[in-house]
């Protein structure tokens, strides 16, 4: 059969009514693929090529129905041959019987031999007309691949995350544990036994160089065994977890729990320890050596404070992990001063020494040297600023000492007893002195200027202690007194003239302690004290200043009976007729004491002599205080015995008295109330004058 016949018989099929020359018609068109293969099928009776110039539809008309049209006999079809107006639609889709349009065919807008919807899958025939590609097909074919694949994977994952949701990830530690591989009851079985015992041991931490030692005890810390697993195992969707299942673990911290209140509490106490306060600059002047005066900076340097919010952090979770010392988070504090100030300070202080500066008392001319100035001068720091100022009184006792013959001090007042009879007060002499605030606000100015001359005027001061002081002081009458007599050593009788003289007219004011080794001062030759008997260990002897536990035991009673508080005393070891018996004291200086405190709002003068063959002492002052005493009886005696003494200065002695105990007894009242502080006893007991034999 001619293929031009098939070719006519297809050009006219039936269109169904459709004017394909006035409106775009759907046509299905045999893709260029088909026409291609159908070019290698024999040619028919009629093979001649078509021109270029004849249309399509002047094709010859085939004489078979299109029905008995075989792909065999479109061999050599040419793609020419078929023309936009003898497209094929799937209505008339009868004249290639046997063709699979579902894998051969493709949709296509068409109109007017141009393809509508046409694009880079299309390509132009020989007669301008377009032919489409199977695009839309090739998509669906991509897109059900995809989600074939994506499916796919979905079962691999959920299956892979069954599989392995019962196991801890290879290669895992809690803390330093290893649960690599263990089941969950394994896991947690390994943290109970070997994590949790830690929560109690005591941790290191650090900030800097500074260390602290922490007990978590202290803020309750616990494992949470049960937490710390459930975060590696169970079955989830989660790719860290599968991924750490086949990429392996790695070393967690545990989940902890903590009392966050206590926690914060350490937290705060470990700030001040390993807290390191910043360091200011500072400048000082350097004066040791008169011709080398210098002044210099010491630099500053920051300090670190402890970041409490991180230390939280650290603490509540990884103070398990972490390596020790833990080292805390730390914040730089910075110095008030700093070195630049500092610096700005030096070169002040360099003006201030780079030579001496006059000062004018009056018409006294009193130069101080850079040494001088150095000396007196320093820096103090006032936020965040140094200050260079003088020292006042410092600066004053130098310009006094080189205007002596202007500046004199004044002489405070004095309360003597007259002739042991009459409380007198010697008046006080204002000095000649100066503002000592004016001069160093003066010489500092002078010393940091060009014009290096201070100029001072002298005032009239008052002296220290007043003719009105003194007054004030109410000393009028005697409160208390006493005398006890002198033995026949007149080398004894020597210390107590030289003793009473040092105590006579001392002024103990109100709240202030007589001291009577104090008063007495060093006890020497020079002084003159001499040698003298005395008891020592319970053997007489001799002592420089032998014969003074008189002059104690008088001003002991005198204070006791005024009542004043005893701060001190000890009675003598062997009893002596001559004084009070429990009442008195003894001396020796260095070792033993006498002291009393006036707790009254008078001032007490103590006035002693000796005079008769006693020694006197009177106590006078305003009465304030109502008092009595009382002795007991001697009681429990312990009669003599024989003592040897194997000292050089031995001397053999008969026995004597025996021993006894006493007790003393005191009650100090004003205006009826009595004083808790003073009033009381205490109970002494004297040793027995053994016969002594030297040996």
């Amino acid at each position: 059969m001619p293929v031009e016949s098939h070719v006519d018989e297809v050009e006219s099929a039936p269109t169904r009514g459709r004017d394909d020359a006035v409106s775009p018609v759907r046509q299905t068109v045999v893709r260029r693929s088909m026409f291609e293969r159908a070019a290698t099928l024999p040619h028919g009776k009629d093979d001649r090529p078509h021109s270029d110039a004849e249309p399509p539809s002047r094709m010859p008309q085939p004489a078979e129905s299109t029905d008995s049209l075989a792909l065999s006999d479109l061999k050599d079809v040419p793609t020419q041959a078929i023309a936009p107006e003898a497209a094929y639609t799937r209505e008339n889709t009868g004249i290639l019987p046997g063709v699979a349009l579902d894998e051969e065919l493709e949709e296509t807008e068409v109109s007017k031999g141009h393809t509508v919807g046409a694009g880079k899958d299309s390509q132009i025939d020989e007669y301008g007309q377009e032919e489409a590609v199977p695009a839309k097909r090739t998509r669906h074919k991509v897109a059900f691949l995809a989600c074939a694949v994506v499916a796919l994977l979905a079962v691999v994952y959920v299956g892979a995350a069954f599989l392995l949701s019962n196991r801890v990830p290879a290669g895992t530690e809690i803390a330093g544990v290893d649960v690599s591989g263990m089941s969950r009851e394994d896991a947690r079985a390994a943290l109970v036994s070997l994590l949790s015992p830690r929560a109690s041991e005591p941790v290191t931490v650090s900030v800097g160089e500074k260390e602290a030692t922490v007990d978590p005890t202290v803020f309750s810390l616990k494992v949470d065994e049960k937490a710390t697993i459930d975060s590696l195992v169970g079955f989830s969707f989660n790719p860290v977890r599968l991924w750490a299942h086949i990429s392996g673990g790695r070393n967690l911290a545990p989940v902890l729990s903590v009392d966050e209140e206590a926690l914060r509490a350490e937290i705060a106490k470990l700030a001040t320890i390993l807290n390191t306060e910043p360091v200011d600059a500072s400048v000082a002047f350097s004066a040791s050596d008169p011709a080398n005066v210098s002044v210099n900076a010491t630099q500053a340097a920051e300090g670190m404070s402890v970041d409490t919010e991180a230390a939280y952090k650290e603490l509540s979770t990884n103070i398990l992990s972490a390596t020790q010392p833990i080292r805390l988070a730390a914040t730089a504090t910075a110095p008030a001063i700093t070195d630049d100030i500092a610096a700005k300070a030096v070169e002040q202080g360099t003006i201030l020494i780079s030579d001496k500066v006059s000062v004018m008392v009056g018409e006294k001319l009193v130069e101080l040297t850079p040494a001088q100035l150095a000396s007196v001068a320093s820096f103090t720091p006032e936020g965040s600023t140094l200050t260079l100022a003088l020292t006042p009184q410092a600066l004053a006792d130098m310009v006094r000492a080189g205007a002596s013959d202007v500046l004199k001090p004044g002489v405070d007042a004095r309360v003597e007893i007259v002739d042991h009879t009459t409380p007198t007060v010697i008046p006080s002499e204002d000095g000649v002195g100066i503002d000592e605030a004016d001069l160093a606000a003066k010489v500092l100015t002078a010393a940091t200027s060009t014009n290096r001359t201070a100029s001072i005027t002298p005032i009239a001061i008052p002296a220290a202690f007043t003719t009105a002081d003194a007054q004030a002081l109410g000393i009028k009458e005697v409160v208390s007194e006493i005398k006890t007599p002198l033995t026949s050593d007149s080398v004894r009788t020597q210390n107590l003239l030289v003793g009473t003289k040092l105590v006579a007219n001392t002024l103990v004011k109100p709240g202030e302690t007589f001291s009577l080794s104090e008063k007495l001062g060093d006890i020497s030759p020079e002084r003159g004290f001499t040698s003298s008997g005395v008891v020592t260990n319970g053997f007489n002897s001799t002592a420089l200043g032998g014969g003074l536990s008189q002059l104690s035991t008088n001003t002991f009673n005198v204070g006791y009976l005024a009542g004043m508080v005893d701060v001190e005393h000890k009675p003598h070891s062997k009893h002596f007729s001559r004084y009070p018996t429990g009442r008195e004291a003894t001396l020796w200086t260095g070792q033993i004491d006498m002291k009393w405190k006036n707790n009254t709002p008078y001032g007490a003068i103590i006035d002693a002599w000796v005079e008769g063959g006693y020694v006197h002492t009177k106590l006078w002052s305003t009465k304030y205080w109502d008092v009595t005493t009382t002795t007991s009886a001697p009681y429990n005696y312990v009669q003599p015995t024989t003592r040897h003494n194997p000292a050089a200065d031995c001397e053999p002695m008969r026995a004597g008295e025996a021993g006894f105990t006493v007790r003393v007894q005191r009650t100090v009242s004003h205006e009826g109330v009595v004083d808790p502080e003073t009033t009381g006893g205490y109970t002494w007991t004297y040793q027995p004058v053994d016969a002594v034999v030297c040996n």
